[in-house]
């Protein structure tokens, strides 16, 4: 049988396993599917209620462990001491039945009693997920610059194809599948070379246009689960367009186009597309 294993990975890239040689794993909770609240309004006549909305709540991570080697209980002791630290945030992927994903967390809960110091120790450790979805290690990342268009001449106009080719002006234009629980968010880094102008990103009929100059050598990072628009590391979300969108930007479950464009040097543009499934549990 394939190991569980939680490891920690703190804001300053420290990390911690628990699992491994040092701790055995006694309980673990929180990495099924996480609590949900439906909203309901009941009916003014007649029986019965009205579903006015529903929500997947905030959850928490517990692991329980045991030391496996008592002789070595100061030493191990001290190091999950120093590192369990409230001050810092935490990313907490749980390997379980061969599946590894990974969930954001801040540190509620840590102790480890005071006991007979010959017997292996206990340890607990509490973690508060305010975002309640597991995320895909792998973040998927796709470049967009290296796929084949979808468009050529001669072709068919259609309608639809009319409306496609005429919003990516030919530009590229990939399918990125999103085979997660719930839709997600993913992130652009555009690498130029060579001189572009207002350059895009679109998805279906939305898009997110940044009006702005680049140059070879520049970097263009789009975030659109929060909102941020950054040239060479330096935010510049005052130069976007009117017309984006950042919510519309998301990736739902299934298929979605993808492509990029830009008012000249559309050709000058590599661009990366990066995510991460989210689901439910592990």
């Amino acid at each position: 049988m394939k190991p569980t294993l939680v490891k920690c990975v703190r804001s300053d890239a420290k990390e911690f396993t628990i699992g491994l040689s040092d701790w055995k794993i006694t309980k673990l909770e929180g990495i099924d599917a996480p609590n949900f609240s439906l909203f309901t309004d009941k009916n003014a006549v007649g029986d019965g209620a009205m579903l006015s909305g529903k929500r997947v709540d905030d959850r928490d991570v517990y692991v329980e462990a045991k030391s496996r080697f008592p002789q070595q209980n100061e030493a191990i002791r001290t190091r999950a001491l120093g590192f369990f630290n409230p001050k810092y945030t935490y990313r907490v992927h749980v390997t379980y039945l061969g599946t590894t994903r990974w969930i954001e967390g801040e540190l509620e809960g840590f102790s480890i009693p005071a006991e007979n110091v010959y017997r292996n120790m206990t340890m607990k450790v509490r973690f508060y997920c305010p975002d309640p979805y597991f995320r895909s290690e792998d973040n998927f990342g796709k470049d967009i610059a290296s796929s084949q268009k979808m468009f050529g001449f001669p072709y068919i106009q259609t309608a639809k194809i009319k409306t496609v080719a005429s919003a990516f002006n030919f530009a590229k234009l990939v399918k990125i599948t999103n085979d997660g629980d719930v839709e997600t968010y993913c992130m652009a880094r555009i690498l130029f070379s060579g001189e572009t102008t207002n350059p895009k990103i679109v998805k279906d009929d939305y898009f997110v246009r940044v009006c702005e100059s680049f140059t070879s050598g520049d970097v263009l990072e789009i975030d659109f689960a929060n909102a941020t628009i950054r040239k060479n590391g330096t935010n510049i979300i005052q130069k976007i367009d009117r017309g984006s969108t950042f919510t519309s930007m998301q990736l739902d479950v299934g298929p979605s186009n993808i492509g990029f464009a830009a008012d000249t040097g559309d050709a000058n543009m590599s661009v990366t597309i990066y995510y991460n499934k989210l689901y439910l549990g592990v």
